[in-house]
């Protein structure tokens, strides 16, 4: 088959030649997926030199239907011969045939816009709306712990954290299973101190609040502000963790901002505790090579083209000295932030103005998180791997209104 995409306003005309049958159901559902990946979610089907269709074709065009529909599409064919119409409606599927072309679609291919422009759009969404940031536990690496500096937290609506805990469990010690956790509307992410382990995940559900036994904790609650879109410009591929920190306190006009991302991956940076801190016997420093034993460095960009859930706080703060709460950015000068990421399989997200609350949870009632890392920069001359970086996607930001002196700065 061949396809000649065009750009018509908000939809992508897609003229098909050739047969859809069993060999070319596959790359037909791949080619319009990557489309809907790159965003066009109203997708019209030029179908007049599409000369047979099987049921293998027709099961590619369902996949094709129930993705854009996930996303609040749609996907209709025009111009169908008299096989293909015959074989849909025979089918049950003549409701995707349209006798002409939507009125509020333009004649003619529209021409790139020449203006240059950062890939980002930003939307208000409320000027008062902002976070209130709280550092319930405040351990430092890598002191000796005990029950008495675990800090039980719930966490519901309107609440995010990110730091080092442990489940909220009747029998086994928390000091023993400590690892990095991210909430993001109540729900948390959680990775087992274990190399390999794949993380858990705790969902608010009616009257449940998820409970952690935490060491480490950044909590803010409240409402976001912003909301900012990215997507890659022909400049611009992808977009670094850093520089969506800097444009969400940019945007919000304040030093420092809490944010939640969510977007398709460009690759990760980060690491992961695969040994409990509760496990210290005593107040210690350790440096490499023991390090390896507490920590894995994930060594390569990982998790390319899946979908990151991010809850992070930044900072724009000039001659301050970072803090393991809140470290120092080499890569953008005076940029203090503290991340965690969890990655989900890849679903498209909806265009325009969409709300934090829904399109998280679609990704937690759907297939389990694959990972979870507390992101870092790998700033090494020649040999680093950068920042995490990311395709396209959503976040949601707001200003914190509050600043914790005393423990965030040195």
């Amino acid at each position: 088959m061949q396809f000649i995409p065009q750009k018509r306003g908000k939809y992508m005309l897609i003229s098909a030649s050739g047969r859809l049958d069993a060999s070319w159901a596959e790359h037909f559902t791949a080619t319009f997926r990557e489309y809907i990946r790159q965003g066009w979610h109203h997708i019209l089907l030029d179908a007049g030199d599409m000369n047979y269709l099987s049921s293998a074709g027709i099961r590619a065009l369902v996949q094709v239907t129930k993705l854009v529909q996930s996303v609040n599409g749609s996907f209709q064919i025009i111009q169908a011969n008299s096989f293909v119409e015959s074989t849909l409606k025979m089918t049950g599927f003549g409701n995707w045939l349209i006798p002409d072309y939507p009125d509020d679609m333009p004649q003619a291919e529209e021409e790139s816009a020449k203006i240059e422009n950062d890939g980002f759009e930003t939307h208000l969404l409320d000027g008062s709306a902002s976070l209130k940031l709280s550092i319930p536990a405040g351990w430092l690496p890598w002191k000796k712990t005990d029950k008495n500096s675990h800090v039980k937290m719930c966490f519901s609506k309107q609440e995010f954290a990110l730091g080092i805990g442990a489940p909220d469990q009747a029998t086994t010690d928390s000091g023993l299973l400590m690892g990095e956790f991210l909430a993001v509307d109540g729900n948390v992410v959680y990775q087992p101190p274990r190399e390999g382990e794949h993380p858990d995940f705790l969902l608010a559900e009616k009257d449940y609040q998820p409970a952690m036994h935490c060491i480490q904790a950044l909590y803010c609650r409240g409402d976001m502000s912003h909301l900012l879109r990215f997507s890659p410009t022909d400049k611009k591929l992808y977009f670094g963790i850093g520089e969506v920190a800097e444009k969400a306190l940019l945007e919000t006009k304040s030093p420092m901002a809490g944010f939640v991302l969510l977007a398709e991956i460009d690759g990760l940076v980060g690491s992961a505790i695969v040994k409990s801190p509760g496990l210290l016997q005593e107040n210690h420093s350790i440096s490499f090579p023991e390090i390896k034993e507490w920590i894995s460095f994930c060594g390569e960009r990982v998790y390319s083209r899946q979908q990151a859930l991010v809850f992070g706080v930044a900072a724009r703060q000039e001659n301050k000295e970072g803090h393991v709460l809140l470290p120092a950015s080499n890569m953008y000068p005076g940029l203090y932030l503290h991340a965690h990421a969890a990655v989900f399989p890849y679903q498209p997200l909806e265009s325009g103005i969409i709300g934090m609350k829904e399109a998280t949870e679609r990704f937690f009632n759907g297939p389990s998180p694959l990972a979870l890392f507390h992101l870092v920069e790998d700033s090494r001359p020649v040999t680093g791997l950068g920042e995490s970086a990311f395709i396209r996607g959503v976040c949601w930001c707001a200003p914190i209104n509050n600043h914790q002196e005393e423990l965030l700065w040195e």
